[in-house]
Protein backbone atom coordinates (compact mmCIF):
# COMPACT_ATOMS: atom_id res chain seq x y z
CA UNK A 1 0.00 0.00 0.00
CA UNK A 2 1.10 3.45 -1.16
CA UNK A 3 2.85 5.91 1.80
CA UNK A 4 0.60 8.60 0.66
CA UNK A 5 -2.87 6.24 0.73
CA UNK A 6 -2.12 5.15 4.19
CA UNK A 7 -0.14 6.78 7.70
CA UNK A 8 -2.36 4.58 10.01
CA UNK A 9 -0.08 2.55 12.17
CA UNK A 10 -0.26 -1.68 12.41
CA UNK A 11 -3.34 -2.30 14.64
CA UNK A 12 -4.84 0.77 14.46
CA UNK A 13 -8.00 1.17 12.19
CA UNK A 14 -8.00 4.64 9.66
CA UNK A 15 -10.77 6.26 8.90
CA UNK A 16 -10.53 4.66 5.36
CA UNK A 17 -11.24 1.34 7.06
CA UNK A 18 -14.80 2.20 7.89
CA UNK A 19 -14.79 0.82 11.52
CA UNK A 20 -16.65 2.13 14.49
CA UNK A 21 -14.12 1.90 17.53
CA UNK A 22 -16.10 0.67 20.67
CA UNK A 23 -18.94 2.54 22.33
CA UNK A 24 -17.93 5.62 20.29
CA UNK A 25 -21.14 6.83 18.18
CA UNK A 26 -20.52 7.90 14.86
CA UNK A 27 -20.64 11.42 14.05
CA UNK A 28 -23.51 11.49 12.01
CA UNK A 29 -25.52 9.72 14.90
CA UNK A 30 -28.66 11.18 16.24
CA UNK A 31 -27.48 9.99 20.02
CA UNK A 32 -25.02 13.11 20.38
CA UNK A 33 -26.56 15.45 17.91
CA UNK A 34 -25.06 18.91 18.11
CA UNK A 35 -28.15 21.15 17.06
CA UNK A 36 -31.01 20.69 14.60
CA UNK A 37 -29.29 22.21 11.89
CA UNK A 38 -26.75 19.48 11.56
CA UNK A 39 -26.59 17.53 8.60
CA UNK A 40 -28.21 14.21 8.16
CA UNK A 41 -24.46 12.77 7.11
CA UNK A 42 -20.85 14.11 8.53
CA UNK A 43 -18.08 13.65 5.78
CA UNK A 44 -15.77 14.08 7.70
CA UNK A 45 -15.82 12.63 11.23
CA UNK A 46 -12.58 11.65 14.41
CA UNK A 47 -10.54 8.83 13.62
CA UNK A 48 -10.99 6.92 17.25
CA UNK A 49 -9.51 3.90 18.22
CA UNK A 50 -9.37 2.14 21.86
CA UNK A 51 -6.00 1.76 23.35
CA UNK A 52 -7.28 -1.79 23.96
CA UNK A 53 -7.47 -2.76 20.35
CA UNK A 54 -3.93 -1.94 19.49
CA UNK A 55 -1.68 -4.56 20.27
CA UNK A 56 1.59 -4.22 21.98
CA UNK A 57 4.66 -4.16 19.39
CA UNK A 58 8.47 -4.57 20.75
CA UNK A 59 10.72 -2.26 19.61
CA UNK A 60 12.74 -4.03 16.44
CA UNK A 61 16.36 -2.84 16.49
CA UNK A 62 18.95 -1.94 13.69
CA UNK A 63 21.55 -1.45 16.36
CA UNK A 64 20.51 -2.34 19.99
CA UNK A 65 19.34 0.09 21.98
CA UNK A 66 20.43 3.11 19.58
CA UNK A 67 18.50 3.34 16.19
CA UNK A 68 15.68 1.32 15.85
CA UNK A 69 13.68 0.16 12.58
CA UNK A 70 10.28 2.42 11.97
CA UNK A 71 12.26 5.22 13.53
CA UNK A 72 13.86 8.23 12.56
CA UNK A 73 17.23 9.21 14.27
CA UNK A 74 19.74 12.26 14.44
CA UNK A 75 23.38 12.60 14.58
CA UNK A 76 24.80 15.75 15.69
CA UNK A 77 28.55 17.23 15.80
CA UNK A 78 30.95 20.03 14.90
CA UNK A 79 32.20 20.14 11.33
CA UNK A 80 34.99 17.87 10.92
CA UNK A 81 34.56 15.49 13.84
CA UNK A 82 33.98 12.56 12.01
CA UNK A 83 30.12 12.72 11.47
CA UNK A 84 30.05 11.03 7.59
CA UNK A 85 32.45 8.65 9.20
CA UNK A 86 30.51 7.10 12.12
CA UNK A 87 27.71 7.02 9.35
CA UNK A 88 29.63 4.86 6.82
CA UNK A 89 30.49 2.84 10.01
CA UNK A 90 27.30 1.58 11.06
CA UNK A 91 26.20 1.06 7.16
CA UNK A 92 29.59 -0.71 6.90
CA UNK A 93 28.75 -3.10 9.54
CA UNK A 94 25.15 -3.88 8.60
CA UNK A 95 26.18 -4.61 5.11
CA UNK A 96 28.11 -7.63 6.66
CA UNK A 97 25.45 -8.42 8.93
CA UNK A 98 27.30 -7.21 11.94
CA UNK A 99 26.51 -5.00 15.01
CA UNK A 100 28.16 -2.02 15.09
CA UNK A 101 31.06 -1.07 17.14
CA UNK A 102 30.62 -4.37 18.50
CA UNK A 103 34.06 -5.32 20.72
CA UNK A 104 32.75 -9.04 20.55
CA UNK A 105 31.82 -9.82 17.06
CA UNK A 106 27.78 -9.73 17.96
CA UNK A 107 25.77 -10.31 14.65
CA UNK A 108 22.75 -9.24 13.82
CA UNK A 109 19.83 -10.65 11.80
CA UNK A 110 21.90 -10.64 8.80
CA UNK A 111 23.24 -7.97 6.16
CA UNK A 112 21.67 -5.77 4.94
CA UNK A 113 21.01 -3.19 2.02
CA UNK A 114 21.56 0.72 3.01
CA UNK A 115 20.99 3.95 1.08
CA UNK A 116 23.33 6.82 1.54
CA UNK A 117 21.72 10.50 0.22
CA UNK A 118 24.66 12.95 -0.11
CA UNK A 119 25.23 16.01 -1.99
CA UNK A 120 28.38 16.68 -0.96
CA UNK A 121 30.65 13.67 -0.78
CA UNK A 122 32.42 12.93 -3.31
CA UNK A 123 31.90 8.86 -4.28
CA UNK A 124 34.55 7.80 -6.42
CA UNK A 125 37.36 10.24 -3.91
CA UNK A 126 35.64 9.56 -0.41
CA UNK A 127 32.80 7.11 0.11
CA UNK A 128 34.08 4.61 -2.44
CA UNK A 129 37.42 4.19 -0.57
CA UNK A 130 36.29 5.05 3.56
CA UNK A 131 33.59 2.22 2.88
CA UNK A 132 36.18 -0.39 2.01
CA UNK A 133 38.45 1.10 4.44
CA UNK A 134 35.38 0.25 6.88
CA UNK A 135 35.45 -3.30 4.96
CA UNK A 136 31.75 -2.25 4.11
CA UNK A 137 30.13 -4.63 1.53
CA UNK A 138 29.68 -2.55 -1.65
CA UNK A 139 26.82 -4.48 -3.23
CA UNK A 140 24.95 -3.28 -0.47
CA UNK A 141 25.52 0.27 0.15
CA UNK A 142 23.22 2.62 -2.83
CA UNK A 143 23.87 6.65 -3.23
CA UNK A 144 20.84 8.26 -3.44
CA UNK A 145 22.29 11.20 -6.00
CA UNK A 146 18.94 12.98 -6.82
CA UNK A 147 15.74 12.68 -8.77
CA UNK A 148 15.61 11.98 -12.60
CA UNK A 149 12.80 13.02 -15.06
CA UNK A 150 11.99 11.03 -17.52
CA UNK A 151 14.15 10.44 -20.58
CA UNK A 152 17.09 12.12 -18.39
CA UNK A 153 20.24 11.39 -17.63
CA UNK A 154 21.10 14.65 -15.20
CA UNK A 155 20.18 13.87 -12.09
CA UNK A 156 18.05 17.36 -10.14
CA UNK A 157 18.53 18.32 -6.47
CA UNK A 158 16.60 16.33 -4.08
CA UNK A 159 14.52 17.36 -1.20
CA UNK A 160 13.33 16.24 2.13
CA UNK A 161 9.76 16.94 0.97
CA UNK A 162 9.91 14.67 -2.18
CA UNK A 163 8.32 12.11 -0.41
CA UNK A 164 8.02 10.35 -3.93
CA UNK A 165 11.57 9.67 -4.49
CA UNK A 166 12.56 8.64 -1.16
CA UNK A 167 9.87 6.18 -1.32
CA UNK A 168 10.79 4.73 -4.61
CA UNK A 169 14.14 4.44 -3.33
CA UNK A 170 13.55 2.24 -0.51
CA UNK A 171 11.01 0.40 -2.26
CA UNK A 172 13.96 -0.55 -5.38
CA UNK A 173 16.56 -1.07 -3.28
CA UNK A 174 14.64 -2.57 0.34
CA UNK A 175 17.08 -0.60 2.24
CA UNK A 176 16.98 -0.84 6.18
CA UNK A 177 19.19 1.83 6.85
CA UNK A 178 18.16 5.32 5.18
CA UNK A 179 21.63 7.89 5.74
CA UNK A 180 20.96 11.73 5.17
CA UNK A 181 24.48 13.71 5.01
CA UNK A 182 24.16 16.73 5.88
CA UNK A 183 20.73 17.08 6.88
CA UNK A 184 20.95 21.01 6.02
CA UNK A 185 21.90 19.97 2.22
CA UNK A 186 17.96 18.18 1.64
CA UNK A 187 16.07 20.67 3.67
CA UNK A 188 15.35 23.20 0.68
CA UNK A 189 14.26 26.54 0.61
CA UNK A 190 11.91 27.72 2.70
CA UNK A 191 12.25 25.36 5.14
CA UNK A 192 13.44 27.67 7.40
CA UNK A 193 10.66 28.20 9.21
CA UNK A 194 9.36 25.71 12.27
CA UNK A 195 5.81 24.34 10.52
CA UNK A 196 6.99 23.48 7.22
CA UNK A 197 10.15 21.77 8.77
CA UNK A 198 7.96 20.11 11.52
CA UNK A 199 5.94 18.78 8.76
CA UNK A 200 8.81 17.56 6.83
CA UNK A 201 10.26 15.03 10.14
CA UNK A 202 6.96 13.86 10.66
CA UNK A 203 6.38 12.73 6.75
CA UNK A 204 9.74 11.36 7.35
CA UNK A 205 9.07 9.31 10.77
CA UNK A 206 5.85 7.96 8.70
CA UNK A 207 8.15 6.89 5.96
CA UNK A 208 10.26 4.95 8.14
CA UNK A 209 7.71 3.46 9.99
CA UNK A 210 5.60 2.53 6.73
CA UNK A 211 9.38 0.92 5.17
CA UNK A 212 10.49 -0.81 8.01
CA UNK A 213 14.02 1.08 7.89
CA UNK A 214 15.91 3.63 10.17
CA UNK A 215 16.82 6.85 8.78
CA UNK A 216 19.45 8.90 10.07
CA UNK A 217 20.09 12.25 9.85
CA UNK A 218 23.38 13.63 10.18
CA UNK A 219 23.47 17.35 11.10
CA UNK A 220 26.26 19.98 10.93
CA UNK A 221 26.02 22.21 14.28
CA UNK A 222 27.02 25.23 13.91
CA UNK A 223 28.63 26.51 16.92
CA UNK A 224 29.87 24.90 20.48
CA UNK A 225 27.47 25.57 23.02
CA UNK A 226 24.91 23.14 21.19
CA UNK A 227 21.38 24.27 22.12
CA UNK A 228 21.52 20.82 20.54
CA UNK A 229 18.07 19.53 17.94
CA UNK A 230 15.53 22.25 17.26
CA UNK A 231 12.25 21.13 18.76
CA UNK A 232 10.50 20.16 15.53
CA UNK A 233 13.24 17.82 14.91
CA UNK A 234 13.61 16.57 18.17
CA UNK A 235 9.55 15.94 18.73
CA UNK A 236 10.13 13.39 15.25
CA UNK A 237 13.22 11.52 16.39
CA UNK A 238 13.10 8.47 18.90
CA UNK A 239 17.24 8.76 19.70
CA UNK A 240 20.05 11.46 19.29
CA UNK A 241 23.50 11.10 19.30
CA UNK A 242 26.30 13.91 19.81
CA UNK A 243 29.60 13.64 18.22
CA UNK A 244 32.75 15.62 19.88
CA UNK A 245 34.91 15.70 22.41
CA UNK A 246 35.42 17.48 25.85
CA UNK A 247 37.79 20.32 26.01
CA UNK A 248 39.69 18.91 28.35
CA UNK A 249 40.40 15.83 26.16
CA UNK A 250 40.53 16.95 22.26
CA UNK A 251 42.20 14.02 21.33
CA UNK A 252 39.47 11.70 22.72
CA UNK A 253 36.54 11.86 21.00
CA UNK A 254 33.28 9.56 21.16
CA UNK A 255 29.83 9.19 20.01
CA UNK A 256 27.23 9.86 22.79
CA UNK A 257 23.81 8.92 23.42
CA UNK A 258 21.68 11.95 24.52
CA UNK A 259 18.07 10.87 23.75
CA UNK A 260 16.10 7.91 23.70
CA UNK A 261 12.12 7.48 24.22
CA UNK A 262 12.60 3.85 22.79
CA UNK A 263 14.48 2.92 26.09
CA UNK A 264 18.03 3.58 28.17
CA UNK A 265 20.83 5.55 26.67
CA UNK A 266 23.72 3.37 25.32
CA UNK A 267 27.12 3.93 26.54
CA UNK A 268 29.00 6.40 24.66
CA UNK A 269 31.49 4.76 22.34
CA UNK A 270 35.08 6.27 21.51
CA UNK A 271 36.80 6.40 18.40
CA UNK A 272 39.62 8.04 16.86
CA UNK A 273 40.78 9.01 13.08
CA UNK A 274 44.21 8.72 12.64
CA UNK A 275 46.38 11.18 10.46
CA UNK A 276 46.01 8.95 7.32
CA UNK A 277 42.63 9.18 7.83
CA UNK A 278 41.80 5.63 9.04
CA UNK A 279 38.46 5.13 11.24
CA UNK A 280 38.26 2.96 14.28
CA UNK A 281 36.05 2.11 17.42
CA UNK A 282 38.40 2.40 20.77
CA UNK A 283 35.71 1.41 23.05
CA UNK A 284 33.66 2.26 25.61
CA UNK A 285 33.90 6.09 26.67
CA UNK A 286 33.32 7.68 29.80
CA UNK A 287 32.23 10.94 28.23
CA UNK A 288 28.55 12.61 29.74
CA UNK A 289 26.08 14.44 27.35
CA UNK A 290 27.12 17.45 29.34
CA UNK A 291 30.39 17.15 28.31
CA UNK A 292 30.00 18.42 25.26
CA UNK A 293 27.10 20.61 25.66
CA UNK A 294 29.15 22.82 27.46
CA UNK A 295 30.50 26.36 26.25
CA UNK A 296 33.42 27.14 27.39
CA UNK A 297 34.58 30.80 27.33
CA UNK A 298 38.39 30.13 27.73
CA UNK A 299 40.82 27.41 27.48
CA UNK A 300 39.12 24.53 25.47
CA UNK A 301 41.65 21.79 25.04
CA UNK A 302 43.20 22.50 28.38
CA UNK A 303 42.85 20.28 31.37
CA UNK A 304 40.91 22.44 33.38
CA UNK A 305 42.32 21.95 37.13
CA UNK A 306 45.81 23.09 35.11
CA UNK A 307 43.97 26.33 33.79
CA UNK A 308 42.40 27.56 36.91
CA UNK A 309 46.18 27.21 38.38
CA UNK A 310 47.42 29.25 35.30
CA UNK A 311 44.80 31.97 35.67
CA UNK A 312 44.89 32.43 39.54
CA UNK A 313 48.71 32.65 39.05
CA UNK A 314 48.33 35.25 36.61
CA UNK A 315 45.94 37.52 38.76
CA UNK A 316 47.30 37.10 42.04
CA UNK A 317 50.81 37.80 40.44
CA UNK A 318 50.16 41.97 41.38
CA UNK A 319 49.75 41.13 45.06
CA UNK A 320 47.06 39.70 46.95
CA UNK A 321 43.02 39.91 46.41
CA UNK A 322 40.22 39.29 48.33
CA UNK A 323 38.73 36.24 48.52
CA UNK A 324 35.50 37.36 47.10
CA UNK A 325 36.68 39.08 44.18
CA UNK A 326 38.98 35.87 42.89
CA UNK A 327 35.87 34.19 42.69
CA UNK A 328 33.85 36.77 40.92
CA UNK A 329 36.43 37.01 38.64
CA UNK A 330 36.84 33.34 38.22
CA UNK A 331 33.14 32.49 37.84
CA UNK A 332 33.10 36.01 35.13
CA UNK A 333 36.03 34.15 33.11
CA UNK A 334 34.31 30.48 32.83
CA UNK A 335 36.18 28.84 35.93
CA UNK A 336 34.29 26.82 38.51
CA UNK A 337 34.42 27.67 42.15
CA UNK A 338 35.63 23.75 42.68
CA UNK A 339 37.76 23.72 40.47
CA UNK A 340 39.15 26.94 41.38
CA UNK A 341 40.11 25.86 45.23
CA UNK A 342 41.74 22.88 43.52
CA UNK A 343 44.09 24.89 41.88
CA UNK A 344 44.40 27.09 45.08
CA UNK A 345 45.98 24.30 46.71
CA UNK A 346 48.08 23.05 44.23
CA UNK A 347 49.38 26.63 43.69
CA UNK A 348 50.02 26.38 47.17
CA UNK A 349 47.93 29.90 47.84
CA UNK A 350 47.69 31.42 51.37
CA UNK A 351 44.67 32.57 53.26
CA UNK A 352 44.63 35.17 55.56
CA UNK A 353 42.40 37.32 57.26
CA UNK A 354 43.08 40.48 58.66
CA UNK A 355 39.92 40.79 61.83
CA UNK A 356 37.84 38.46 63.10
CA UNK A 357 35.18 40.28 60.82
CA UNK A 358 37.27 41.37 58.01
CA UNK A 359 37.11 39.39 54.58
CA UNK A 360 39.70 36.16 53.56
CA UNK A 361 42.66 37.79 51.23
CA UNK A 362 44.52 35.04 49.10
CA UNK A 363 47.79 35.66 47.72
CA UNK A 364 50.72 33.31 46.38
CA UNK A 365 53.62 31.97 48.33
CA UNK A 366 56.77 34.19 48.81
CA UNK A 367 59.68 31.67 48.62
CA UNK A 368 58.26 28.73 46.88
CA UNK A 369 57.46 27.56 43.09
CA UNK A 370 54.15 27.17 42.32
CA UNK A 371 53.28 23.13 42.32
CA UNK A 372 52.01 21.09 39.66
CA UNK A 373 50.87 24.13 38.04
Amino acid sequence: MSFFNHFGRPGVPSSGDNLQPRDVPAANSSEHSLSPEAPAAATRQADLVCLADIEPRPVDWLWEDRLAIGALSVLSGDPGSGKTWIALAIAAALSRGREPASFSGIETAGPCNCLYASTGNGAAELLRPRFAALDGDPDRLFLLRGALATGSTQSAALSLRDLPMLEDALERTHARLLIIDALHSFLGTGSHRANDSGRTFDNLAHLAENHRCCILLVRHLRRRGRGVVPVELSAAVRTEFLTGSSPDAPTRPALVHVKSNLGCLAPSLGYSIDQAGSFSWTGYSKLAPDELMTDRPIGAGMPLRKLAAGWLREYLSAGQRSQYNVETAAQRDGICIRTLRRAKFDLGVVSTKESMSGCWNWALPEDQEPANA
